[in-house]
């Protein structure tokens, strides 16, 4: 992301005719002293273990819903998860919302809190 910033800066100080070495480096040591802070998702929903029996049916009605699961595997166990979200509030809006909908009907989730990335 820092070099499309740096090369758009350079870019547009060449196409004004400002070539100049000085404020091509000002335009470098800006992009380089921005910091974006992401929030950290820490919860996630977890399909319940009967659900993971008919996982192909479970993910392509989930899907269909607007809601995209996918594996996380740790220490070779694999988990089938929906998120992840930054709150745990969040998370359970969500499995609120996928209880609600007829569609996705029997399918049971639990809110955890993922592990911490490595």
């Amino acid at each position: 992301m820092r070099k499309v910033i740096v090369m758009t800066a350079i870019l547009a100080l060449a196409a004004c005719g400002q070539e100049s070495n000085d404020k091509i480096e000002r335009a470098k040591a800006a992009s380089h002293s921005a910091v974006v802070q992401v929030p950290v998702a820490h919860w996630a929903l977890e399909l319940t273990e009967g659900q993971r029996a008919t996982i192909t049916d479970t993910t392509g009605r989930l899907m269909d819903n607007g809601f995209v699961p996918y594996i996380l595997e740790k220490d070779g166990v694999q988990r089938f998860l929906i998120g992840p979200y930054a709150t745990e509030a969040q998370a359970k809006q969500v499995q609120e919302q996928i209880k609600l909908k007829p569609k996705l009907e029997g399918i049971e989730t639990d809110v955890i809190e993922l592990p911490p990335s490595p």
